[in-house]
């Protein structure tokens, strides 16, 4: 059974440290930026997350991308 995929939403989620607990462990907590183009490239994502993450206060971890897609049978 052939299958298709068809793109639904995509986003942007930064994983940032927002301190440290009483060990020193860093406390970490993503910021979701939603409703990018399914079409955008990865390093234009990533360029974006970074740059994103460079009006935020606390210090960058990692860029992720999601993306939503629905599987359908042909």
């Amino acid at each position: 059974m052939a299958v298709q995929s068809i793109p639904l939403m995509n986003q942007i989620r930064l994983l940032l440290v927002v301190g440290q607990d009483a060990q020193g462990n860093n406390i970490t907590r993503y910021r979701t930026i939603n409703n990018v183009k399914p079409d955008a490239t990865d390093q234009d994502v990533y360029d974006v997350g970074v740059l994103l993450a460079g009006l935020q206060k606390h210090p960058l971890v990692k860029v992720l991308r999601e993306n939503d897609e629905e599987l359908i049978s042909l």
